[in-house]
């Protein structure tokens, strides 16, 4: 086998976890060579290397900021979006951040871009929910097609939202504690994600179970798992803390 696929944890969430697997993954000999569809890293089979990774956030990165990172021995791995960059270098080399200022300056660029695109898609579900509301009344061969792009916009709305509150999570760490910590970022974002679909689970049920469609209740078991696991991800939280 000439390549490996390994799935992306998150890098707002689990950043340092995630180097550090690349990192382990590099010494068996699987290189990280790109990412797939923005989920999957893609490893290719090598000699054992040492190596480390780390990843920076840059818009419209050009010429003269790869070179800048070429010259401190950063080699740029794969780019994701022109927005994202992961870049290696030989274990022992200086890190790309050495100070909490520096570090701080490269979550906000990334927090800035998750806060424009939570804003945007949260003014595009508004619309669509309005939009949904209106198709009932006066046009309703228009609602399935209203719904649906509602539901793609709840995702993109997700998919910003949720990495927003980790980058900024991130930035409150550094200043607090001069490091982040990715276990107190994992459990503060997931209990709150958790908490979220079991209130959403919890409200399909029921208002299925008043209507007697008794499979409400797969609902409701769901969504009180749900809120088991954002209890335990809170707990946690504070015992990292």
């Amino acid at each position: 086998m000439k390549n490996k696929y390994v799935m992306i944890s998150g890098l707002a969430f689990s950043e340092e976890s995630d180097m550090e697997k690349l990192k382990n993954y590099a010494r068996e000999g699987w290189i990280l060579e790109d990412i797939m569809g923005g989920f999957f890293y893609k490893l290719k089979k090598d000699k054992p290397q040492d190596i480390v990774y780390s990843v920076d956030y840059q818009s419209e990165a050009d010429e003269e900021y790869f070179t800048i990172f070429k010259e401190a021995g950063w080699k740029p791995v794969v780019s994701l979006g022109n927005q994202m960059h992961i870049f290696s270098a030989q274990a022992g080399t200086k890190p790309i951040y050495s100070d909490c200022e520096s570090e701080i300056d490269k979550y906000i660029s990334a927090r800035n871009q998750t806060r424009k695109g939570t804003f945007y898609s949260l003014i595009i579900a508004i619309v669509l929910i309005g939009l949904l509301v209106t198709s009932l009344i006066t046009a309703r061969p228009m609602f399935l097609i209203i719904f649906g792009l509602l539901i793609i916009d709840i995702v993109v709305f997700v998919f910003n939202f949720m990495p927003y509150l980790a980058y900024n999570s991130r930035i409150k760490q550094i200043k607090k504690y001069g490091k982040c910590k990715s276990e107190i970022i994992n459990n503060k974002n997931l209990w709150k994600i958790d908490a979220f679909t079991g209130v959403m689970f919890l409200a399909l049920g029921i208002s299925n179970l008043i209507e007697k469609k008794y499979f409400a209740v797969f609902f409701i078991i769901l969504g009180v798992s749900n809120i088991v696991s954002s209890l335990n991800h809170y707990k946690k939280k504070d015992k990292i803390i």
